[in-house]
This record gives C-alpha cells, sequence and structure tokens, in this order.
C-alpha cells in the first residue's frame, strides 16, 4: 500500500503531523509521501517516516490512498492531481465540509479537534488498531553540512522571542532580563533567532543591544531553514514563545522552555520534566491574556528547572 498526505499549513503544524503520518507509513511498512509548502522540504527530510512528495501529478505514481489533513485549495488541488483509489478529506468541524468536497473525495470526515494535543489528534483521526502507542513527534539529526559555518551552535542558549503572530510575542525588557540571569549563570553563548519580518528584526536588535558580542549574538533573518534546524538540534536549551520553534526543539529531544498567553498549552504543547510551559492565564483572569503579563522570574525560575531535568 502507498499513501499519500496533502498538508499545507505553517511549519510547526507541519511537523505535528510527524506521530499520525509515521502511523500510516507503519501500516504500509513504507514512508509516507507528504505534500506540502515547497520551503517545508528541510523539516520533512528529517521527518522518520515520511518522504518529500515533491510537486503533486500524475508522474508521481500510483497511491492507494491520499488524505488531504486540511481543506484548503492547495491541498485539495494537490490530492487531485494524484492517482489514488480512495482519497480522503480530514477536516477538524463539520463546518469546513463544503457540497463540492463530497464530489471530489470518495469521504470527507470531521472529527473535532476538543482542546487536545494537535499531533495526538491526527494522530486518532487518521486511525488504526495502535491507538496506545502514540508519541510526540520526532525529528532526526540534520547531517553536519546543514550547519551555518559562521555559526558556532553546539551548547548554546537559543532564545525565539518572535513567532507569526505579533501578540503571542514576550517583551523585550523581559528577554533582556532572562539573558542577563543566564549570563550571571555562566552560561552562554546566547544567540537570538527569528524570521525576516521587520518587527521580528527590530525586536532582534533591541534584546542584544548593550550586550557583549562575544556571549549574545542577533541572528535574526539570518539563518536559513537548514541551518535553523541545525541551531536548534543542537541547544542547550531553548527559550521560546509558543511556535514552530519550540516544536522543533523538543522533536530533537532538547530542552525546552515554552511562553503562551492567547493560545492554548493542551494545544500546542507536550508537557515532559524537560519540556515545560508557562501560560500568561497563571497572572490574569482572562481567556486569552497576552504573553506580555509573565513575569521574567517565572522564566528563570523554570529555565533552571529544565536544566536541572537535563
Amino acid at each position: 500500500m502507498r499513501t499519500a498526505v496533502a498538508y499545507h499549513k505553517q511549519l510547526g503544524d507541519t511537523l505535528l503531523l510527524q506521530p499520525a503520518l509515521a502511523r500510516l507509513a507503519a501500516q504500509d511498512r513504507e514512508a509516507v509521501a507528504l505534500y506540502t509548502l515547497s520551503g517545508h522540504q528541510p523539516l520533512v527530510e528529517l521527518m522518520p517516516g515520511v518522504s518529500w512528495g515533491g510537486k503533486a501529478n500524475h508522474y508521481a505514481g500510483a497511491f492507494n490512498r491520499v488524505f488531504a489533513l486540511d481543506q484548503g485549495s492547495q491541498s485539495l488541488l494537490k490530492s487531485l492531481r494524484l492517482h489514488a483509489k480512495h482519497r480522503q478529506l480530514l477536516t477538524r468541524a463539520e463546518v469546513y465540509i463544503r457540497w463540492y468536497h463530497r464530489l471530489l473525495f470518495h469521504a470527507c470526515r470531521s472529527e473535532n479537534l476538543n482542546d487536545i494535543y494537535v499531533a495526538r489528534y491526527y494522530f486518532d483521526a487518521v486511525g488504526g488498531t495502535d491507538s496506545d502507542s502514540f508519541a510526540p513527534p520526532k525529528l532526526r539529526t540534520p547531517p553536519p553540512e546543514w550547519a551555518q559555518p559562521e555559526i558556532s551552535a553546539t551548547n548554546a542558549v537559543i532564545i525565539n522571542p518572535a513567532s507569526g503572530w505579533e501578540r503571542k510575542s514576550w517583551t523585550v525588557e523581559g528577554w533582556r532580563a532572562v539573558i542577563s540571569s543566564l549570563l550571571a549563570t555562566g552560561l552562554s553563548p546566547v544567540f537570538v533567532a527569528s524570521g525576516t519580518a521587520e518587527w521580528h528584526l527590530q525586536m532582534g536588535r533591541e534584546i542584544c543591544d548593550g550586550f557583549p558580542a562575544s556571549q549574545v549574538r542577533n541572528l535574526a533573518g539570518q539563518t536559513t531553514l537548514r541551518g535553523f534546524l541545525s541551531l536548534l538540534s543542537q541547544s542547550a536549551i531553548t527559550l521560546t514563545v509558543d511556535g514552530a520553534a519550540s516544536h522543533i526543539t523538543q522533536a530533537f529531544g532538547r530542552p525546552t522552555v515554552v511562553l503562551f498567553g492567547p493560545s492554548k498549552t493542551q494545544m500546542w504543547h507536550h508537557e515532559t520534566p524537560r519540556n515545560r510551559a508557562i501560560h500568561a492565564s497563571e497572572f490574569a483572569n482572562e481567556p486569552q491574556p497576552p504573553t506580555a503579563l509573565i513575569p521574567p522570574e517565572r522564566v528563570i525560575d523554570e529555565a533552571k528547572k529544565v536544566l536541572a531535568a537535563a
């Protein structure tokens, strides 16, 4: 049996599919072909049980089954371009299934997310008989050539202060207080890494301003995805807001502290002694508080606990 999956969401969401895809691969006894955003290829290459699908077309060969795991137009089109005996659309709610979906797919299913861990949701949703075998997402170690030569990353502290959603971000002052505390305990170097949006770059500059360049380095906007994956795979600890960096670091088996505000920890975090979360709701009586409400002292305390556990 051959299985293909079409899915076009953000980088971290894509990684959270790994347990489900590995489950399908175990049923097939061969890797599942994942058709997703082209920029995600380095991540997909490190996902056990998964192969890079590339461009979806009839030359990809015949599949026994194809899953579209989101209802977006890109996933629909890619799943329709593949030869398949059975096509299935899976959505997180019935409201997303339109009349035309039932014409294009052999089966359309909705499985309510119900605030459970997203990786577990997809693992259960794709089906199988091994329901007790769930494990959180895993990634293989990147090859040495993925490391960017100008960045010596082994045992560095990685700070990822921003995500695609600005309200998830923490404060510059908070990150600076955490860095000062880490440096005082002898932990260095500290690398601040984020995306290329202007507000990401500005935040990186403000966080690093005034610290010795030999101890704190601003990498905002300067890493490739391969370089970023290599960086996270070697970190002593990653301190990050909710986003792809948290999922990736944990998948490499590295320690993390994740800061949550508007999003839900139960959906986007798998708690272990080495991977801890802090939610802003602990400091405010509102359903979606800003991450900025988390005090630096709490982040410092959690970082110490994670490092002790590691």
